[in-house]
């Protein structure tokens, strides 16, 4: 009696984990898509309400870089940190979880077993997931969320830094940190 409240235990804590990256993963992509939308609009709106014709004067922050320009990269910065944020909440709920079954006394060796294994292979997909982030700002020059899940690699980069050059770089980077098939890799870039 007491063997299968364990095994139901961990097998609902495994189904909540996978449901919470799941959801995770599906939260995060509608939200770049949603906040282009919200940034054009209000790009367009703000341009609709100056009278704004062709030629005329366009506030520079930089070379090269317009108010429009800015307030989209910073619509992009608060994405990614946002949804590192997310990802980072939803993982340190899953490790407490599984923490908890590897200290429980009454837990049985199989149950530790599975949250050891699992443990190790999140704290895995961690680590690669901030080490390619890193070489793809140093290497792409981009700000970049990976999503490394069940052998897939989702690369989400700001606009405008994708190119046969650096797609070729992105991927090469994933495959070497991962040892994923350039089939499991899927770069999207993000739109504001």
């Amino acid at each position: 009696m007491i063997l299968k409240k364990r095994q139901l235990l961990l097998a609902t804590l495994v189904i909540a984990l996978g449901a919470a990256v799941f959801i995770n993963r599906y939260y995060n992509a509608p939200k770049a898509e949603s906040a282009a939308t919200d940034s054009a609009q209000k790009v367009s709106q703000q341009d609709a309400g100056k009278g704004s014709n062709l030629g005329d004067a366009r506030y520079v922050i930089s070379t090269d870089v317009t108010l429009d320009d800015a307030a989209a990269q910073a619509v992009a910065s608060e994405y990614f940190s946002e949804a590192k944020l997310r990802r980072q909440t939803v993982r340190d709920e899953a490790l407490e979880a599984l923490n908890d079954i590897i200290k429980d006394s009454d837990s049985s060796p199989e149950a530790v077993t599975k949250a050891t294994d699992a443990v190790v292979s999140m704290s895995n997909e961690i680590a690669a997931e901030g080490d390619i982030e890193n070489l793809l700002s140093a290497k792409v020059g981009c700000e970049s969320l990976v999503v490394l899940n069940a052998g897939n690699a989702e690369v989400i980069v700001e606009n405008g830094s994708l190119d046969e050059t650096s797609v070729v770089q992105i991927k090469d980077i994933v495959v070497k940190q991962t040892g994923y098939s350039t089939d499991k890799i899927r770069i999207v870039e993000m739109e504001y």
